[in-house]
């Protein structure tokens, strides 16, 4: 792993855990266990490694996502997106979605990670359509959608009273409810 990638995950953790805005460059070199200098050779600015902490989260993310989704039947699929946010949620070092952390700390619409954030969202969203698709409902996008509103919500809602059981098995009904709506074989 280079300097930089050292750097860029070790930020990321802080960032998860702590926030953007309240992680301080001596800080972040601290720990990532190099001098501000090094940091600073890497990353012009904090903003810099804001972003690539960023660009790295959504590559991990969707690694994840996908790899805990692929294993189930196409038709189980957008089940599964509910199971995947519930484990998620579960983990101990659960922090909520750092895109939508970001998104609320860099709320100007046109700051770099509110707009990564808007494209991980997207990116998210796309992925769900494919899903919606092979799971055979009617109106893929629309029903992406609406999968995709149902995630989000369950992972604010455990971020904010954390990840109940009813509040899982709610998101989980709600999937059944589209699939029902929109001819597929989810629920």
């Amino acid at each position: 792993m280079s300097t930089a990638d050292s750097i860029t995950e070790a930020a990321l953790g802080l960032f998860y855990r702590q926030g953007f805005h309240a992680s301080g460059v001596e800080q972040l070199s601290q720990v990532a266990g190099v001098t501000k200098k090094t940091l600073y050779r890497h990353f012009p600015s904090k903003e810099h490694l804001v972003e690539a902490a960023l660009r790295l989260r959504d590559a991990q993310f969707m690694a994840k996502m996908q790899a805990a989704m692929e294993p189930a039947a196409e038709a189980q699929r957008p089940l599964a997106y509910i199971d995947f946010i519930a484990t998620w949620t579960r983990e101990p070092d659960f922090h909520g979605c750092a895109f939508i952390n970001a998104a609320a700390e860099y709320a100007e619409a046109g700051e770099p990670p509110h707009v990564l954030a808007g494209q991980h969202k997207e990116q998210v969203l796309a992925y769900l359509e494919k899903v919606c698709a092979r799971a055979g409902f009617r109106q893929p996008l629309a029903a992406a959608r609406q999968l995709f509103l149902i995630g989000e919500g369950l992972i604010v809602a455990c971020q904010v009273g954390g990840a109940s059981q009813e509040m899982i098995d709610s998101a989980r009904e709600m999937v059944g409810v589209l699939a029902d709506v929109q001819g597929g074989a989810a629920g």
